[in-house]
């Protein structure tokens, strides 16, 4: 081979290597969505809401959204746009428009979809960011109880420097509450495409009262369990009793069929929902005293094993057993009554099984029934049974479930009293 041959391809070789950078974009010329709120419209088809990284306030004290601090007070850390858009790319075009820097959704963390939107399906709108490459497939799905507008337009950064950390923590808070679930985009997608199983998204929502002393118990959900009082759980986003500077909050799940949202679970049905599923980790629970009517009894539960299912068919009725392995520490005894003592300990076991199966049956009935969706699962236990795709598709799952008997245990046991090894009234 001739010098001039070798020094030709020498130079087209390093032209190719040193130029991977001329469609350089630098970061500082882009606009990092952290949320995006999906709304019907009002002129047009579509109200999309983009929520927007400062980050020359990220790491400022001045936190919280510009409708809080107000035009010129100091840094922020989100800027908030609004646009009335015909579809999803069409809104990203027309906002790049009046921003100083361009749109970048790679750190997009949570895709939030208004309740009236999601109630008549949100499936042209999961396939459009299905399609996208800068979109994550851990992003997590909301829907939100009001507008997802308001509901982006209220979150107040507050203990949160990044706001995408913010989105992070409080989505995955689910891992030591169980109020909510792991809504990954990724989850959401593939169980609306399953003929197994139906996907649940994360119930947000703006608070309904501004203050403590204007909560009526008519916001709680525990008058439908047949309860006199209502527990930790028995909310849903926008109605749990609180103050806060945050005037959002996160609690319960959209229940989906396919893509189209078909009813909602409270905490309390999202904590049993995830004992169901295998995902649920550990959180404190509240249980009724089993010998002190009016008292309760605070555990630290966490699942000891995944749960077992297997699902039999008779006739045309799923016969569906679900056992649940859980135990528990015992963290507060209102009544004082002695329960660390082993036949106390033995039926405070029994009469949280018990609590514990009356309600989670009452979800399984809830979402059989009324929702008509497997948002569990089951279907997995008994697709694994037919040979070929077409026999499970004529077999017609979704159909069947509605009519399925359910056969449930938990199986709780109690390892630890905490600090205190024997429980006393104290003297007066």
């Amino acid at each position: 081979m001739k010098k001039t041959t070798i020094l030709f391809l020498i130079a087209l070789i390093s032209n190719i290597l040193f130029s991977g950078c001329y469609d350089r974009i630098e970061i500082d010329d882009q606009a990092y969505v952290m949320a995006i709120g999906l709304d019907k419209g009002k002129t047009n088809f579509l109200r999309m809401t983009l929520q927007i990284a400062v980050p020359s306030a990220s790491g400022k004290s001045s936190l919280g959204s510009e409708e809080e601090n107000g035009e010129g007070e100091g840094p922020k850390s989100v800027t908030t746009t609004t646009v009335e858009t015909p579809a999803i790319y069409s809104g990203f075009n027309m906002v790049n428009t009046y921003i100083s820097k361009r749109l970048n959704f790679s750190h997009t963390k949570a895709l939030i979809f208004s309740s009236e939107l999601a109630k008549e399906g949100i499936s042209e709108y999961i396939n459009a960011f299905y399609r996208g490459r800068e979109f994550r497939n851990t992003m997590f799905i909301g829907v939100s109880t009001d507008s997802a507008e308001d509901y982006i337009r209220k979150i107040n950064y507050v203990l949160d420097v990044n706001p995408s950390k913010f989105y992070e923590e409080t989505f995955y808070s689910y891992l030591y509450t169980s109020f909510n679930a792991n809504t990954h985009f990724f989850n959401f997608y593939s169980q609306a495409k399953c003929s197994c199983s139906s996907p649940v998204a994360t119930l947000v929502g703006v608070d309904k009262i501004g203050s403590l002393n204007a909560y009526s118990i008519e916001y709680s959900t525990f008058m439908e369990k047949e309860r006199e009082n209502y527990l930790e759980g028995d909310f849903t986003a926008g109605n749990i009793p609180k103050e806060y500077k945050n005037k959002t909050s996160m609690m319960g799940l959209a229940v989906f069929n396919g893509a189209k949202m078909v009813g909602e679970l409270d905490g309390q049905e999202t904590r049993y929902h995830l004992m169901l599923t295998g995902e649920y980790n550990y959180s404190y629970l509240t249980v009724p005293d089993p010998e002190s009517e009016g008292s309760f009894i605070l555990l630290n539960v966490k699942q000891s094993r995944p749960p077992r299912h297997s699902v039999k068919m008779m006739g045309d009725t799923p016969i569906i057993n679900a056992r649940i392995f859980l135990e528990a520490d015992i963290l507060s005894i209102q009544s004082g009554i002695n329960y660390e003592h082993a036949s106390k300990m033995h039926k405070l076991e029994i009469s949280t099984e018990e609590f514990l199966e009356k309600d989670m049956m009452m979800l399984l009935q809830k979402i059989s029934k009324d929702y008509r969706v497997d948002i569990v699962g089951f279907g997995k236990k008994i697709k694994g049974k037919f040979m070929t795709l077409d026999k499970w598709t004529e077999f017609d799952w979704k159909k069947k479930y509605p009519n399925a008997d359910f056969d449930l245990v938990v199986d709780l046991k109690i390892r630890r009293p905490g600090l205190i090894i024997k429980t006393s009234p104290y003297e007066s």
